[in-house]
């Protein structure tokens, strides 16, 4: 009867002690809260920029050199003449892609797209830009009415 009177007492001091002091995993569970509402915030704003990132790579037009006078420049520096050459490189890789593309079929989700786009009243060169068609490709898609 002593022992479970002691026990008693015990865990009435317990008790009584728990209330004085501050719990620490409040504390706690608020941090982890703000910090992952700090890491949701940064995420959607990371999303959002990306996706700015990907409308303008999508949208911008193809690059091309313009004058003479660039390529008189170019001559003069031969690292400047060095990168003229890469892009002239990179141009005919993708021209060459663009013929091998004329040999496959063009996908149904890609014709509704550029039949839609059509619709929408966008040019040739911007539905090409958008679907990764020749403006061929797409007078084609258009003309045929997507059959």
């Amino acid at each position: 009867m002593d022992l479970s009177i002691i026990l008693m007492i015990i865990g009435i001091v317990l008790i009584l002690i728990s209330f004085f002091f501050k719990n620490s995993a409040k504390k706690v569970e608020q941090d982890v809260e703000e910090l992952s509402i700090s890491i949701f915030q940064e995420t959607n704003n990371l999303k959002r920029r990306l996706k700015v990132v990907e409308e303008e790579l999508l949208l911008e037009p193809e690059f091309q050199v313009k004058s003479s006078t660039a390529k008189n420049q170019a001559v003069q520096n031969p690292k400047v003449h060095q990168v003229m050459q890469a892009v002239q490189q990179a141009a005919q890789v993708k021209k060459s892609n663009v013929m091998s593309n004329h040999s496959k079929p063009i996908h149904d989700i890609i014709i509704s797209q550029v039949l839609e786009l059509n619709k929408q009243g966008l040019s040739i060169a911007d539905i090409s830009i958008r679907s990764n068609l020749t403006e061929e490709q797409v007078q084609q898609v258009i003309a045929n009415g997507g059959r």
